[in-house]
């Protein structure tokens, strides 16, 4: 799976939204949508949810406070969403509130995900990026250090 580009959508009235089209053929019609990192929202094709499953369990099985907090938080906040026969899906109130989502917001490809971010956090980020030469420079080298391995 490589999901890549981002595009801009507004949630319809019902707090819905539809995945892009080129998303959609590689995750499927059924989703996990969990809270991701700096206030978006992660969605998981739902034949990913083995691997997540496994992952957490391993986690979990270290009876770390911490990481028990964390699971659970993670699971409170979680859903498994179907798309209708328009694509459409329904995002709990929950993740809107922590993704700080009003109506506008952008879905991004994140390789193996797609993250929902509100338009202004999306905006907020790509602000403070580094998008000259040297930067991605330095991106592209941990690329290639990781690639290597």
């Amino acid at each position: 799976m490589f999901l890549v580009g981002n595009q801009q959508h507004t949630l319809d009235d019902k707090k819905r939204i539809r995945l892009p089209a080129k998303h959609r053929e590689q995750l499927g019609n059924s989703y996990i949508l969990m809270p991701g990192m700096d206030g978006c929202i992660f969605v998981y094709g739902a034949d990913e949810q083995q691997k997540m499953l496994q992952a957490i369990e391993e986690m979990g099985s270290s009876f770390d406070p911490a990481v028990a907090e964390w699971i659970r938080s993670i699971a409170e906040y979680s859903a498994t969403v179907e798309a209708d026969s328009q694509g459409r899906f329904m995002i709990p109130q929950d993740l809107i509130d922590i993704g700080g989502i009003k109506k506008d917001v952008r879905i991004v490809g994140a390789i193996s995900r797609v993250e929902i971010w509100s338009e202004e956090r999306y905006i907020a980020r790509r602000t403070g990026q580094d998008s000259s030469a040297k930067g991605l420079n330095d991106l592209y080298s941990n690329l290639h250090k990781a690639m290597s391995k």
